[in-house]
């Protein structure tokens, strides 16, 4: 007697398989479009950030060096393109005790001592002092009586020495017009500007000789920020001034949009500058 055996083959059937890839290829979509959304989410996050990251630090440097000027030394200054903001920082602010003022011709200025102080300043070749400023005239012009240079001081100008500790001697090129009311005595050496270009959508920082008493736009300069999205034309100004008055401090208000890849991001600051030249 021959016994015979039948072999069972096993495997899928069609039908099978083809289900298989349909609930394969509905997983594959849900998954893929799962993920797509948490990456594009991400991205966004990371735009946004890095956008407020580059135009707080702008807006920040801003406000920090503003609040180290002198007094009315702030101008805003545009032409439909570039506008531009304008200071001058206060490299030393002391006090004097005696102060060459016309008709003196002593053309000597007795102040606070300037040395063994924290950031380190000491006078150099070119550096102005200014006392009472209440206009930009004042702080920019050649022709103001209220900006003299510091000049090098000599035996005959500033004597042999001083006599009292904690006091130093300034030479100054001219008598001043005026005393302060307080007897603040600012010293400065250049003025910095702000300029934000509308056409590049950038914003550079330019330092600036004391000497030009003109203000320029500066198209060039330190890149501070890129994707800047104000227009000068809409009334979109970067930058305004509220001058001091004898009844209130000084203002400026600095308005910023920066757009990256359809984010938009926009910084609105005030500023308060003391009224007390």
């Amino acid at each position: 007697m021959t016994l015979q055996t039948k072999t069972r083959t096993k495997g899928f059937t069609l039908v099978e398989l083809v289900t298989v890839i349909i609930v394969l290829g509905v997983v594959s979509v849900g998954i893929a479009g799962f993920i797509r959304t948490g990456v594009e989410v991400y991205a966004d996050v990371l735009e946004r950030d890095q956008i407020i990251g580059d135009s707080r630090f702008v807006v920040e440097r801003i406000n920090r060096e503003l609040r180290s000027s002198i007094p009315n030394s702030i101008r805003v200054t545009d032409d439909g393109n570039i506008q531009c903001l304008e200071f001058v920082p206060a490299e030393w602010i002391t006090f004097y005790t005696s102060l060459s003022v016309t008709p003196d011709t002593s053309l000597v200025a007795t102040v606070f001592t300037l040395a063994g102080n924290k950031i380190e300043y000491s006078l150099e070749p070119g550096d102005f002092a200014v006392v009472y400023p209440t206009t930009n005239f004042d702080v920019y012009h050649e022709d103001s009586d209220k900006r003299r240079e510091i000049v090098p001081c000599t035996p005959s100008l500033c004597g042999t020495g001083n006599t009292i500790i904690g006091v130093d001697r300034l030479s100054i090129s001219e008598a001043f017009i005026d005393h302060s009311p307080a007897s603040r005595l600012y010293i400065a050496r250049k003025a910095v500007s702000y300029c934000a270009n509308t056409g590049e959508k950038r914003i550079y920082r330019s330092e600036n000789s004391l000497l030009n008493s003109d203000q320029d736009l500066y198209s060039t300069g330190v890149l501070m920020a890129e994707n800047l999205a104000n227009v000068l034309a809409n009334d979109e100004a970067p930058f305004s001034v509220s001058e001091a008055t004898l009844t209130r401090n000084g203002l400026v208000q600095i308005f910023l949009t920066f757009n990256r890849n359809e984010e938009m991001i926009n910084f609105n600051s005030e500023v308060h500058i003391p009224n007390v030249p």
